[in-house]
Parts: C-alpha cells; structure tokens; sequence
C-alpha cells in the first residue's frame, strides 16, 4: 500500500444488479450504481499510523460529474482494466439518472464470445452485484469532538461501472492497486492535513507539500472545536504529482508484485514472500533469496530424491493442485460420478488449453502470444525443461487417465473371486505350487514314542505372471480439441478391458480343460471330477456330492471337502441352480428342497458354449482346499499406468500395464458336468 498520502487509487463502491429489470433478449440491465452511503475508510498519517474517517458522497446533479459516465462509460470485470477482453458491456448513453438521493443507469451487455460465460451468470441472475469505480475532486472534511473525521465529497466523477464477484459490505471499501488506471492522472484531492505535526509530514517519502502547507504545519488546532476545511481539485486536468513521488510509489508496488510472484512461482510460502518485502529487499536480493531458499531444499549430494521430497513444506500443496485439477476434468466428464470439492471448482468450466495455461504460469512460463498449439506443446515439455513437479499438466492428464483407468477396472464384474484363490508373486520367475489334498493322518504316539514324520503330496503345478499391456498417445491437437474422452472414456475403456482380461483368463480354465501336472486333463474320469451330463437337480446334485465325497488325498484318506459354489452360465442352467437352492415352505416332505442355502449361485457368460449343452461346475471353498489360484506381481494389484514425452507422437504417451496369471492347482476341490 503506498505510504505517500497524495496517492489516492480510484475508489469502489457496492452497487446492486436490479434482477426484475434484466432483458435477456436485448442483454440489457438496470443497476443503482450508487446511494451515497456513508462508509468507514483509511488513510495513512506518517509512515506507520493509519487514521479512519467515514467517507460520504453527495449524490446530487450539482455533486455528481456524469459526463463521462453518460456518454457510455465503460462496463468492466472486476474493475480490470488493462485490456480490451476486459470490456463485457457499456453504459446506454443517457440512461444515467440521479434520483432520491440514487444514482441508476442501463447496461448494454457484450455479445463478445470471449465474454458469454460472464454474461450468462448475469443473465442468469447469478452475479447480482457491480461496483463503481469513482475520483473525488473535492472534499469538505468535519471534524466534531470524540468522532472521526467525515470526509463529504461534493465534487466527483464515476469512471466506470464492474460486475463483481464478491462486493464490499454496506461499511466497508473495494479499494486496491488493480483499480488504478494505467496512463491516468491521480487526482490530489487528498493532501497534508494542515493540523498534521512536521514529523508526520517528514516521513511521508517523496512528498511535496505547497507553500500554504508548509506554512500550516505545526499550528495548533483545538480538539473540541469541530472544524471544516475544503480541498478543491482542478475541475479540468488533475495537477501532476511530482515524478519522484510517483516514481517511488509504483516502483514499491512493483517490487512488491514481483516478489509475490517468484514466490509463488517457485511453490515457496508466501511468508518468506511477505518476510522479503517487508525487510525492502531489491528484486536482485530477493532471487538470491530464493534460489538459495531452492537449493536448500533441494537433494544434498549423495541423498536421494525421495526422503527430501517428502519434507518438503510445498508438496501437500503441488498434490492438492494436482488433485483439484484433475477432479474438474473428471467431473466434466461424468458430473453425476465425480463430485466437486471446493478445491475443484476452482477450475470448473475451464477447457484444456486454459488448465495448460494455468499450469505453465504456476511454474513462472509466460504465456503472451502463445498460439493453442503453442501452448499445448509448452505444457507438454514442462518436465523435459527440468520443471519437475507434481504439478506439472502431463502428470496431471495422466492422473486423470490413471484414475479414469482404475476406476473402471474396479468397477468392472469379476465373478471368479469368489470361488478361486487370490495370491501374490514377488517376481516374473515359474512358482510351483505343491498340490495338498488333504494332510497325511495322525498317528497315535504311545508312552515314550517316536513321533513319526508324514509328507505332503508331492505333485506341483508350475505357472509364472503374464505381463499385458497398450499404449496410448495423447497429442497436441487433443488438447486444444479439449477432448476430454482421450483422457477418461478411453482410458474406461482400457481399465474395462482389464478387468476383462482376468475373467477371461480364469474361465478358459474352466472351459478349456487345460492338462495337470499327471498328463491328464483337469476335469477326467481319472480324476472323479467328470460327472454324467444331466440338468441340474435333486439327483444330479445328489450324484455331485457323491463324487466329492468320494475324493481321496495323500494316504488314500477322504479329504472330507463338499462344494460351496454352483458356476453355472446364464440361462436355463442359471434358472435350475437358483430353483435347487432357494428355499421354500413345502406341503409335504417329498417337496423339501433338500439343497437349500447350499450353494451359492456364480452366473458367469463365459460359461455359454459355442455350441452343444451348457456346462456347469462345482467348486469348494479356496481357502479350504486349492482350486484356481490367480495372481497379481507384488504391489501392483490391478492395471497401472507409466507415462512418457512422446517420441513418435507429439505429445504425451501413456502405458497401460497389467501383469497377471491364472491356473489350476488341484483338481479334488472342483467337478464338471457337461449339461443334458
């Protein structure tokens, strides 16, 4: 905030959208731009004391300078006013009235597309309230005994009317840097106070005082006495204010931006920002600052990344950077799936090409005269230039692949986990599996005995992880397409087919009868697991639970093991299992549905042949004897994701990895029949 007391930015007002007044049709609205209130306001006296005051406009035509309001003043966004996209309406030339102690005027909104998302929230009665931009040229000041000052304006000039997002409360200013207006003259309306003390105006930097001051300071002035003075403006041209007092003053605020702004751009806490500001260190001082601020942080010599980067003050907010982000892509893709946190919404409504810009700001790329394409093309070499970070819009996009990829993959049906087994292999090589079928008995030890040792069946099935995978490109022209199905609805589709891909690989077991370690085939005669072919009842269940029964492990000893699961395909076979084991009240005990709660029904379609009977199969419980054992690699459970600059495309290429493999351990635990 400038310490010189001339400087005075133009002042906001709070002013309200009249929202029964609103012409879609013609984009045209009504507004009371001003009432005059009275608001409380702050000053500076010296370098460091603040002074309040109440500020009160005379809304009068004698008060009120409206000629430049009237002849179509210019209607802005929040009191930006640096370029032209800025512009999303004008002032009706000759609308503006002063009535009733209010000032009111029509709006000619923009039909601008550049400008149609704002007008629309105005059309649509969402943004309800403008601020005034005004300069006063004269004030008449009162000051009564135990109040503050009342700063009366009775000569001042509205500049332009801004729609506003968040308008100040009836009491209080929208008073800020952004509100100055390039190229345009301040008016000094605001000068020393002729009962301020000569230390007071000494301190004030860069600050030229006229003779009548200079003559005043240090007079005495009688507390008690309420006293007015006026201070008048020019009426035509502002005087100019002496260059090494302006000078001084934007030169601050420049400094004070910059430095706000490296902060910011290299993720450090605006703290250390304030801290550099405050103790008035030159843009020079401040790099050094923070590059040494850099290199502290960064890894030491002989560490490694990963423990440093995660002490790192910044990293929770690179990740909720990178989080908000990707939710708004997501929930542009399935609002009704993906929520918006408060985080996210920050970003709602923003195409591709803008979070690209948004994203290479952040880490200090400018982004003037950019082309679409060129900024496509800058986002995705943000890591290849040494900008690591989780930030950074590629790893963003490929989060939002990630999470679009896992999200379908977990959703996706898989019926064989319930029956077979889940494991875990640690790497890529063969693993045996001893096949158990029951332990050996246990033996009687009498009185001072030998225990005596027993084995374990010595058969094995061996198999070893499959690594599937594709690869996606993402290009320039996909994101300034903003096509939002490269990076969600494809991805789905990979995650889908993953998934597919396990219940695929599971069920060829079944159905395709693969050969044990013995030489023979899964389901066999030789193995008792090859019922006759029948529909699926009271008899051909009867017959299954014989089969199993008879089932013999180590030691011919009964394993004792009975079936859990019914795997039936859809259709009548899926409609027999469902009538055998739901239960009923019968009339009499020749209707009792003898395997009711039994079983439990898996409806699987990749049990439908492709011609002749359809099958259905018994299985045990896993965890009681192995059946079909499927595994994941360690740690990486599920389809995931590795991203990479494209070399052949230009863009960005994303891997789909899965690793995952399937098979028989044992065959006492499951049966076949082949259908009627």
């Amino acid at each position: 905030m400038p310490k010189d007391l001339t400087q005075l930015p133009l002042i906001g007002r709070r002013a309200d959208v009249l929202p029964d007044t609103i012409d879609a049709d013609a984009r045209e609205i009504d507004i009371i731009w001003t009432t005059g209130a009275t608001v409380q306001r702050y000053r500076w006296e010296g370098w460091d004391d603040i002074v309040e005051y109440d500020e009160e406009l005379i809304v009068s035509e004698a008060a009120v300078r409206l000629d430049r309001l009237n002849a179509g003043a210019p209607f802005l966004d929040s009191h930006m006013s640096y370029s032209l996209e800025s512009v999303i309406g004008s002032v009706v030339p000759g609308s503006v009235r002063i009535e009733n102690g209010q000032g009111s005027a029509r709006i000619k909104l923009t039909s601008a597309p550049d400008a149609a998302d704002i007008v629309h929230r105005i059309l649509e009665k969402t943004v309800r309230h403008v601020s005034v931009g005004y300069r006063v040229h004269k004030y008449e000041i009162t000051k009564a005994s135990g109040e503050r000052e009342l700063w009366r304006a009775v000569d001042w000039e509205p500049y332009e009317i801004s729609a506003v997002a968040m308008p100040a409360d009836a009491g209080a200013q929208i008073r800020s840097a952004k509100e100055v207006a390039p190229g345009m003259a301040l008016s000094p309306c605001v000068l020393i106070r002729q009962d301020q003390t000569a230390a007071a105006a000494a301190s004030l930097k860069g600050t030229t005082m006229t003779d009548k001051t200079k003559a005043a300071v240090g007079a005495e002035t009688d507390p008690t006495t309420a006293q007015t003075e006026t201070r008048t403006a020019p009426t035509q041209q502002p005087a100019p204010q002496p260059a090494d007092s302006t000078k001084a003053v934007s030169a601050e605020r420049e400094r004070g931006l910059a430095i706000t702004k490296l902060v910011r751009q290299h993720g450090l806490d605006q703290d250390f920002g304030d801290k550099l500001i405050e103790e008035g260190k030159t843009l020079d001082q401040a790099r050094a600052a923070i590059l040494d601020a850099l290199v502290e942080r960064s890894p030491k010599a002989g560490q490694s990344e990963i423990a440093p980067a995660q002490a790192r003050g910044d990293g929770a907010r690179e990740a909720g950077y990178r989080d908000a982000v990707s939710e708004a892509i997501l929930h542009r893709s399935r609002p009704n799936v993906n929520k918006l946190t408060d985080a996210g919404r920050e970003f709602r409504g923003m195409s591709l090409i803008d979070m690209a810009r948004d994203a290479l700001e952040r880490r200090g790329v400018s982004t003037r005269g950019m082309s679409k394409l060129e900024l496509a093309g800058a986002a995705f070499q943000m890591r290849s230039a040494g900008m690591h970070s989780t930030s950074d819009f590629p790893n963003i996009l490929a989060n939002v692949a990630n999470k679009s990829m896992r999200s379908a993959y977990e959703s996706a049906p898989k019926t064989f986990t319930a029956w077979a087994r889940r494991a875990t292999i640690a790497d890529f090589k063969p693993v045996s599996r001893n096949k158990l079928g029951g332990a050996p008995d246990l033996l009687k030890v009498n009185e001072s005995g030998e225990f005596k040792y027993g084995t374990m069946g010595e058969k094995k099935e061996t198999y070893s992880l499959v690594t599937y995978g594709r690869i996606m490109a993402l290009t320039r022209q996909t994101i300034v397409n903003d096509d939002l199905d490269a990076f969600t609805r494809i991805p789905e589709a990979f995650g889908a087919a993953a998934a597919d891909l396990e219940s695929d690989t599971v069920y060829a077991i079944l159905t395709g009868n693969p050969a044990m370690s013995d030489g023979t085939a899964l389901f066999h005669a030789n193995h008792g697991n090859l019922l006759t072919g029948a529909t699926i009842s009271e008899t051909s269940l009867a017959a299954a639970y014989r089969a199993f029964g008879s089932q013999k492990g180590i030691e011919a000893r009964p394993i004792k093991v009975m079936p859990q699961y019914i795997i039936v395909p859809p259709g009548a076979r899926s409609v027999e299992a469902r009538k055998q084991v739901t239960a009923t009240t019968p009339a009499s005990t020749a209707d009792v549905n003898t395997f009711a709660n039994r079983l439990q029904v898996v409806e699987e379609p990749r049990l439908i042949p492709a011609a002749g009977n359809d099958p259905w199969f018994l299985a045990a419980d896993p965890n009681r004897i192995d059946t079909v054992e499927y595994a994941y690699l360690d740690g990486q459970d599920g389809v995931f994701t590795e991203t990479r600059m494209g070399f052949d495309v230009d863009g960005m290429e994303i891997k789909a990895r899965h690793d995952f493999a399937a098979a028989a351990i044992d065959w006492l635990g499951m049966s076949k029949n082949p259908g009627a």
